[in-house]
C-alpha cells in the first residue's frame, strides 16, 4: 500500500497547481494553489486504504481528478459555494448569539481540505463568529454542497463531534 501512496504523491506533484506532495500515515499531504482565490491550500488526499478489498488498487485517476477539479474551481463557483455555506449556517443559527456579528462570508477562511475519490471535505475557520469551532463543508463530485456542519475545534468546546 505504501507504493500506492507514493504513486499517488507522484501523480499529484505533476499537476501545475500542486507544489508538494508527501506520503503521511495512510494518505498524501499536498500543498496546492486554489485558482479561485490564488491562496495556498493544504490537501489531505485520502485513498481510504482501509476500505479497499484485498488486491484492489487505489483509484489514482479519480483521486487526482478530484484534486485537480477542486484546485481549478473558478471564482464564480467558489463564491457560490461560500454563499451557500453562509446561508445554511445563518438559517440554522437564526437569532442565536455569535461571538461577533459580521457577514459570515467575510469571516470564512479555508484552512484545509480532505480529498476523496468522490467527495471533498473543506474545513473553514470563522474566527469572529465561531472562534472555537470550524465549519466543515462536504462537496460531492460536482462540487455541490452536500453537507455543512459547525464543529468544535479539537481540544476546544465539549469535544463532541
Amino acid at each position: 500500500m505504501t507504493s500506492d501512496l507514493q504513486s499517488l504523491a507522484d501523480a499529484l506533484v505533476v499537476l501545475d497547481a500542486i507544489t508538494t506532495a508527501e506520503v503521511d500515515d495512510g494518505f498524501v499531504v499536498a500543498t496546492g494553489r486554489l485558482a479561485a482565490t490564488g491562496e495556498e491550500l493544504t490537501l489531505n488526499v485520502d485513498p481510504e486504504l482501509e476500505d479497499l478489498e484485498a488486491g484492489e488498487d487505489v483509484d489514482l485517476d479519480a483521486l487526482v481528478g478530484t484534486t485537480e477539479r477542486l484546485l481549478e474551481l473558478g471564482s464564480d463557483r467558489w463564491q457560490a459555494i461560500r454563499d451557500e455555506v453562509a446561508s445554511e449556517i445563518e438559517e440554522a443559527v437564526g437569532d442565536e448569539a455569535v461571538a461577533e456579528p459580521t457577514d459570515l462570508r467575510d469571516d470564512l477562511t479555508l484552512v484545509s481540505s480532505a480529498v476523496f475519490a468522490d467527495a471533498v471535505l473543506l474545513a473553514f475557520a470563522a474566527p469572529r463568529q465561531f472562534p472555537e469551532s470550524q465549519v466543515l463543508v462536504q462537496l460531492d463530485e460536482d462540487h455541490t454542497v452536500d453537507d455543512v456542519q459547525v464543529q468544535p475545534v479539537d481540544g476546544l468546546g465539549d469535544g463532541e463531534s
